[in-house]
């Protein structure tokens, strides 16, 4: 898969023969080398002095596109602020490490991005800077290295800019006063991301507002206080999010990489019944014995658009009902039932009332199983899984049982259900490391794992259950989200071993219509048809199934072993 995504860098003498702190050039390089080994497209601008070292470590690493040999001195930066023979550097500072040259350097960032758009010998459509030692300040270096490495090959939204960084914005009034003087956090500085004309536009800015800076407060600046600046008192408005000067600067949010599914699926609506003060939610898939059933769950609340709750019930208890429904072989339902809950496991009162989320499975026995979250039926205070039969002929969920989780916790939910040839009682527990449980005595036990360190699967939680794609692989959802107002979730399908569930591959994050809360706990894969069917709702209500061609989302990373 080809990468649209172009790292850019510098490194540019200007220390001389005394490097800051003992940094030479071979410290740098070596620095350097774990960002080139990971195979990003990087563009690299360099001084007359370290070419010959860059040159050679560019035939070891062809992913090295040398773009200009320049000083600092050649840079607009620095003729810009030289025109202003009376600026002066900020008082609180390292006097050694920030000195006039090093905060051109450093405002130089967008000016060789700039450049690097205009030439684009990777011909791509995005754009990243990378400060070239950067290696240094990360602990976890193969998972930083995999998540660039995953990075260069997302598909990334059309128009964005993005920078990490470490405090709250700053005011427009007085905004002077917290960037003159000492350096200012709003933004870490080591990395941004964005399209080549958001970029383009942030270049503009600075050819704009920088010699008015400079004529106006006749002060040299970091570059990070000077983007904080801009962001104050411009309508500039990149997308900021936490970071800080460690791995944590490289945790971009999904919104800038998720694929909008809306643009390739057909969707189908349900002529669902109505039940007063109640809304369909989210509905779960199960092919058993020639026939398509699905569980709708139907709840009494409706999500506003802030991502809060309106409870229609007098005392604001939230209660969920299960709707069953035969569909035909277009997936339309032909009848709705509503499962009564379990009658052998006592509820109790409260705020949330009856079973939540289920997911349907089938159990080596034959018997349509179900599993789902509760906090009636939990013996704690919080939610735990309950599992049990979902008996479609006599429209109950039985023989239930409350699973307490491997350690104690407060809330449970998500689990997904996985089954093999021996054994239906195996779950999905967590996804990194990917932990898999077995229910003895009424509790889950981690029986095996696995080591993930795919970006953003740390956040990762289950979906739905996973149905065989082919004779040797198992294919899923799986979900995160993001704190917005509303929340921000994102989907994944994920490609698991059949016999051992070991996960294999993944695709690109998705969302399904747009980033805001959109659930999603069923799935069917037809291969004859060549599409993946998905139920899925939208703020806890409008309820669709959406069919999309399986080509449209490829697997296109491979789990790093």
């Amino acid at each position: 898969m080809t990468s649209n995504l172009t790292f850019v860098s510098a490194f540019i003498n200007i220390y001389g023969d005394k490097p800051f702190n003992s940094k030479d050039f071979t410290w740098r390089f070596d620095r350097f080398r774990i960002i080139a080994e990971t195979g990003i497209q990087l563009c690299i601008y360099v001084s007359p002095d370290c070419l010959d070292l860059l040159t050679t470590f560019s035939q070891e690493y062809p992913n090295i596109k040398i773009m200009k040999v320049m000083t600092i001195q050649d840079t607009w930066i620095y003729k810009t602020t030289t025109e202003y023979p009376d600026i002066v550097l900020p008082d609180s500072r390292n006097m050694e490490k920030d000195t006039f040259p090093y905060m051109c350097l450093m405002h130089s960032k967008i000016e060789l991005m700039a450049d690097t758009i205009q030439l684009n010998p990777w011909n791509t459509t995005h754009f990243a800077w990378i400060d070239f030692s950067i290696s240094y300040i990360f602990k976890n270096i193969s998972d930083i290295q995999e998540k660039l490495r995953t990075l260069s090959r997302r598909v990334l939204a059309s128009e964005f800019i993005t920078f990490p960084g470490c405090w709250d914005r700053i005011p427009e009034e007085g905004a002077e006063n917290h960037i003159l003087h000492q350096i200012h956090w709003r933004f870490c500085g080591g990395f941004f991301l964005g399209d080549r004309n958001t970029i383009l536009d942030f270049h503009a800015k600075y050819l704009e507002h920088f010699p008015k800076f400079l004529d106006k407060f006749r002060k040299m600046v970091w570059e990070v206080n000077f983007w904080a600046y801009l962001e104050a008192v411009t309508d500039w408005r990149p997308k900021w999010y936490c970071g800080d000067h460690n791995d944590t600067i490289l945790n971009i949010s999904a919104d800038v990489c998720s694929m909008n599914l809306s643009l390739f699926y057909e969707e189908q609506l349900y002529d669902y019944p109505k039940i007063e003060t109640y809304e369909p939610c989210s509905a779960a898939y199960l092919y058993y014995q020639g026939k398509h059933i699905l569980n709708t769950r139907f709840i009494n609340y409706i999500c506003l658009p802030s991502g809060h709750y309106q409870v229609n019930h007098p005392e604001n208890t939230i209660i969920s009902k299960n709707i069953v429904s035969i569909l035909n072989d277009n997936l339309q339902p032909v009848s709705y039932d509503e499962m009564q809950d379990p009658a052998d496991l006592p509820q109790k009162s409260g705020r949330f009332l009856g079973l939540e989320d289920i997911r349907l499975y089938l159990g080596n026995d034959q018997d349509i199983l179900f599993i789902a979250t509760s906090i009636s039926y939990s013996s704690k205070e919080g939610n735990r899984m309950v599992i049990g039969k979902y008996d479609i002929a006599n429209k109950i969920c039985r023989d239930c049982r409350v699973i307490e989780p491997p350690q104690d916790t407060w809330c449970e939910k998500n689990w997904t259900p996985v089954s093999n040839t021996t054994d239906s009682e195996l779950f999905i527990y967590k996804w990194s490391p990917m932990e898999i449980g077995k229910i003895v005595d009424n509790k889950l036990e981690i029986v095996n794992t696995y080591s993930i360190n795919a970006p953003f699967f740390n956040r990762v939680r289950g979906s739905t259950i996973f149905s065989e794609y082919d004779d040797n692989t198992l294919v899923g959802l799986v979900h995160f989200s993001e704190d917005y107002c509303p929340r921000h979730y994102y989907h994944i399908l994920v490609m698991l071993e059949k016999e051992t569930f070991r996960p294999l591959k993944y695709t690109q994050i998705f969302h399904f219509e747009k980033l805001s809360i959109e659930f999603c706990i069923g799935l069917r894969i037809d291969q004859f048809l060549g599409v993946y069917q998905f139920w899925i709702s939208r703020f806890d209500r409008d309820p669709a199934l959406v069919s999309i061609a399986i080509d449209k989302v490829p697997f296109c990373f491979d789990f790093a072993k």
